[in-house]
C-alpha cells in the first residue's frame, strides 16, 4: 500500500467516525429533549422560569424619523434613518417623541 492509498484509507475511517459520532450526539439529543419535556410537564415551568421567553422586552420608542413617523428607535444601534438624517445635519433632539 502506497502513501496515497493510506491517507485514502484514513479519509474513509474519519468519515465513519464522523457519522457515528453525529448519530450518537442525534441520539443522545432526543433522549435528553425527551426527559426535558418531561420534567416541565412534571414540574409545570413556565417559558419565563426556562429563560425561553425569547428577546428581552422591546424598548418603547424614543425617537421618530422626522421624515416618516412609523420608523422609530428606542436605543441601542442607531438604525440607518437616523446616522443618515444626522450625517445631513439632523440632530438628534429633532428626532425625540414628545410626550403628551
Amino acid at each position: 500500500m502506497n502513501n496515497l492509498e493510506e491517507v485514502q484509507g484514513i479519509d474513509e475511517q474519519i468519515a465513519a467516525l464522523q457519522a457515528r459520532k453525529k448519530e450518537l450526539l442525534e441520539n443522545k439529543r432526543k433522549e435528553v429533549l425527551k426527559e426535558i419535556k418531561r420534567a416541565i410537564q412534571i414540574y409545570g415551568f413556565t417559558v419565563n422560569e426556562l429563560g425561553l421567553s425569547g428577546s428581552s422586552k422591546k424598548r418603547q420608542p424614543r425617537y421618530a424619523n422626522p421624515n416618516d413617523p412609523d420608523q422609530t428607535w428606542g436605543g441601542g444601534a442607531r438604525p440607518k434613518w437616523l446616522k443618515e438624517y444626522m450625517a445631513r445635519g439632523g440632530k438628534l433632539e429633532d428626532c425625540l417623541i414628545k410626550k403628551n
